[in-house]
């Protein structure tokens, strides 16, 4: 009896949505273009205000440490194309590429993680995943050199070796 009770309320609600949509696009498509079209003519609305995406020309570098946890976090954005780089310093570590998406959503990518944000002014807001375990979810401000995401590759007798490093700011490093 609960479960037919609970099943009726949520179709209730799914058919008042449906209508009220309905009535909603009815009204819009019976209203008369050529009225609109005329005020239009005669008050020239201004364009629209720019999104707010990243042009293709943004270079820039972020790096914090990761709240409640060893790790830490450094993008570097270079157009729409960014890198990360994620660890905790003991067992965990990710190299992540990706874009930056107009309105400044981020999606990175990599062999052993993925990392998901936007940027916001001068800061990027995320969370980044390494394995089933862990989710570090972060907020990394711009940093200037000599702060900011390094990366090293080099092959030894043919196997190809990749360190990365990541400077914090001097305000946020600390001696562990």
């Amino acid at each position: 009896m609960r479960k037919t009770g609970s099943l009726l309320v949520l179709l209730a609600g799914v058919l008042a949505l449906t209508t009220l949509g309905t009535v909603v696009l009815v009204r819009t498509v019976s209203s008369e273009p050529a009225a609109t079209e005329r005020t239009a003519a005669r008050n020239p609305s201004p364009p629209p205000p720019p999104s707010p995406s990243i042009p293709p020309t943004v270079t820039a570098t972020y790096a914090s440490r990761v709240k409640d946890s060893r790790a830490v976090v450094a993008m570097t954005v270079r157009g729409t194309n960014a890198i990360a780089y994620v660890c905790d310093g003991r067992r965990l570590e990710a190299w992540l590429r990706g874009r930056i998406y107009p309105e400044g959503l981020v999606r990175l990518q990599g062999p052993k993680g993925i990392l998901t944000g936007s940027v916001q002014g001068t800061n990027v807001i995320g969370a980044a995943s390494l394995d089933e375990d862990s989710l570090f979810a972060f907020k990394a401000a711009a940093v200037q050199a000599p702060s900011g995401l390094y990366r090293a590759t080099s092959t030894v007798r043919g196997a190809r070796l990749v360190g990365g490093w990541i400077v914090l700011p001097a305000a946020t490093r600390s001696v562990s």
